[in-house]
């Protein structure tokens, strides 16, 4: 038998374990029998134990999403096993066959649950098989006599019971078969709202974040890196600090420097008194109206690639009696993640070990092995829970540096923690972006035509399809919901000396803003009522129906508000899940004083079948949350090359007095699986604005509102 060695790999099993892969049908006919020894497993697979303990090893981290919950629910349902003994890790050595979107391991795109679930249905039903086999065999029985129930094979017509871990044995020396599903009327786990698995630990103080490991020897490195974003080294004085209270070592490091000391104060603490200069950079004189005045002249650039058309939007804008034009805005947005930016390494010469809270396995092997030429093998990464990620801890800078840093000490484990100013200062942001749209409307309030011109940087430029289309920068406007007949999208790509990274929904965190602010102009020159519009405007069996009219419902939309409560309403698709959006809003304050705030926001969501409903519920909730500090007053703002932003005290997100009532009902239209994580963030920007206007009679096409002097 040919077998080839990533094949080869699913097939080993550790001793007394019995392992089935993920998603790799060619694989269904060999068996465990045929391949003696243990491989390190380089991907996707199922194991149960001899103690009956069910392992899933998958390349998706917990960032408090509850991805884990909803993976071992899937597992334990399809298995027949007991919830509480399902295990999700993932694995300790990234590898290049990893199948996963872009080929490899990393927790983005909301991808958690509905990318694995197929895959990992079809492991556990293969599992269970052969399990019901095993039994079988020893009860001599047939097996449609036989089911899988709380860990156990359970014999129908006698009740006689067998745990899965006595059965392990026996069934790791079987076929691997094709997988039978079990129906949908017996699928009675997922679709319920289980306690999250790691609640307990949560709520004792017993989860391990990056920033509470802790090992022997362990000392603890700060970071000072260069203000202006794309300067490094040019001179450093390591004697100007070595003297000072435990002060180990000091190396440098891409853009900066790394001090290393017994404890992390006495490291930043060093780290702020060292003498260090930086090179000069062409963004030195960069500030804020400069950078906003570079990307608005894409807006008017000629000779700009077509990412989209359909029909002829020129002709028909040029003939038609009604024709809307608005400019909107995004600023530069930080992550502010609760948990700052940290890597613990340990570079002993021949192996190095990681402990970081990471989204991006693949990413920290491949800029090691470039920028530090650590090889695959070499590599180990543990990976902790999260304190927040959206997008930031995709990156690698924390382990480089940490890496340097153990090595500057001779081996011994470092942990380099950012401060909340470096991560905000220094860190990677969502790009700030401008686009121009022009929109035509019939007399039957129809849209008729419809041109967008997206100005700003290319962020997903390793990624960028064909017709200049980048997924970063673009989505929510190629695959908007609506049925414009006549229709053109393209970008003009401004290059900026700022590092970006993927934001919480990405493109979609203000692409939605957009093109939901300007329906929404379009219907006020139609004369026509929001919602109404909106239904009249998308096509028949459009998934946006159902959740708009839904969400609309919810608010009572057709009834007329409180006194001094104003509606909007936004509906936008991503990430294969649709979510809309009603926002109330109420004026604090009288004239030039007066501010808004945000009461209450309701939000329907079709995200397909929802495996846990309460985290759905969550997941919406917090986006909401998250995506309403950007709409108010966070932003990240540049003067002299660098962020003038650098805490929480002017990056401000939504305190809890603050935070809406969030009322979050799902819609099931039998749609295959959707993320949940980041869909409920691109709906806000554009529901809270269009209630501003019905408050004040102001369009907003520049995000934050404290800049319009209403927060």
């Amino acid at each position: 038998m040919d077998i080839d060695t990533s094949r080869r790999s699913f097939l080993t099993g550790a001793a007394a374990a019995l392992t089935v892969p993920l998603a790799l049908p060619a694989a269904a006919q060999m068996t465990e029998a045929l391949m003696p020894e243990l491989a390190r497993w380089p991907d996707s697979y199922l194991r149960i134990d001899a103690d009956g303990i069910v392992t899933c090893i998958l390349p998706t981290c917990e960032m408090g999403q509850g991805t884990h919950t909803g993976q071992a629910m899937i597992l334990a349902e399809e298995l027949g096993a007991d919830l509480s003994t399902i295990r999700i890790e993932m694995p300790t050595q990234p590898s290049e066959p990893f199948r996963l979107p872009f080929g490899q391991m990393r927790s983005v795109g909301s991808y958690g649950i509905r990318f694995f679930h197929d895959p990992m249905r079809r492991a556990a039903a293969q599992m269970r098989l052969m399990l019901v086999q095993a039994a079988a065999d020893q009860l001599g029985v047939p097996k449609k006599s036989l089911q899988a129930r709380n860990g156990m094979i359970v014999h129908e017509g006698t009740d006689r019971a067998i745990p899965f871990a006595d059965l392990v044995q026996a069934a790791r020396m079987l076929p691997v078969p094709e997988p039978e599903l079990l129906p949908e009327e017996e699928r009675t786990l997922t679709g319920t709202d289980v306690p999250r698995l790691d609640t307990p630990a949560k709520t004792r103080g017993e989860a391990i974040y990056a920033i509470d490991v802790t090992l022997p020897d362990m000392a603890y490195g700060a970071v000072r890196l260069a203000p202006v974003f794309m300067a490094d080294v040019a001179s450093m004085d390591p004697a100007s600090v070595l003297d000072m209270p435990g002060v180990i070592a000091v190396t440098q490091v891409p853009r900066g420097a790394v001090v290393v000391a017994e404890s992390w104060w006495q490291a930043k603490q060093a780290a702020d008194a060292l003498d260090i200069t930086f090179t000069q950079t062409a963004g030195d004189t960069l500030d804020q109206a400069t950078l906003e005045a570079r990307i608005a002249e894409g807006l008017s650039r000629e000779d700009v690639p077509e990412t989209l058309t359909r029909g002829d939007p020129a002709g028909v804008l040029e003939a038609a009696e009604t024709v809307v034009e608005a400019d909107y805005a995004v600023p530069l947005l930080a992550h502010a993640c609760m948990e700052p930016v940290n890597c613990t390494a340990q570079d002993t010469g021949d192996r190095v070990e990681l402990w970081a809270g990471t989204q991006g396995h693949d990413w920290k092997r491949m800029m090691l092995e470039r920028e530090l030429g650590i090889t695959a093998d070499q590599l180990f990464i543990n990976t902790t829970f999260l304190g927040g990620g959206f997008g930031r801890k995709t990156w690698h800078h924390d382990a480089v540096q940490a890496v340097l840093a153990s090595r500057a000490v001779d081996g011994r484990p470092v942990k380099v923690i950012w401060s909340r100013e470096d991560d905000t200062a220094f860190g990677m942001y969502r790009q700030t972006m401008q686009a121009r749209f022009r929109g035509a409307v019939d007399s039957d309030g129809r849209i008729t035509a419809m041109t967008v011109r997206v100005a700003g940087p290319q962020m997903g430029a390793a990624i960028v399809q064909e017709n200049n289309m980048d997924p970063f920068s673009l989505l929510g406007l190629v695959d908007q919901p609506y049925a414009v007949p006549n229709y053109a999208v393209d970008h003009a790509v401004v290059d900026i000396p700022v590092p970006l990274s993927a934001w919480r929904a990405i493109a979609t965190s203000f692409t939605g803003y957009w093109m939901e602010s300007f329906i929404d102009e379009l219907a006020d020159a139609a004369g026509m009522d929001p919602v109404a519009f909106r239904l009249l405007n998308l096509p028949e069996d459009s998934q946006a129906r159902p959740v708009l009219e839904r969400a609309a419902a919810m608010a009572g939309w057709d009834q007329t508000p409180p006194e001094g409560v104003y509606r909007g309403v936004s509906v936008v698709g991503s990430y294969n899940s649709m979510v809309a959006q009603v926002a109330e809003v109420a004026m604090v304050g009288e004239g030039d004083d007066a501010r808004v705030t945000v009461p209450r926001v309701f939000a329907a969501i079709d995200c397909g079948r929802a495996i846990h409903p309460g985290q759905v519920e969550t997941q919406i909730q917090g986006s909401v949350i998250d995506a309403l500090g950007p709409v108010l007053r966070a932003k990240i703002t540049l003067e002299g090359g660098a962020a003038v932003q650098s805490n929480y005290t002017d990056y401000q997100l939504v305190r809890i007095d603050e935070a809406p009532a969030v009322a979050v009902e799902i819609v099931d239209t039998g749609a295959s699986l959707g993320g949940v994580g980041e869909p409920g963030v691109p709906p806000l920007a554009g529901a809270v604005c269009n209630a501003v206007f019905a408050a004040t009679g102001r369009r907003i096409r520049a995000l934050p509102l404290a800049d319009h002097g209403l927060a």
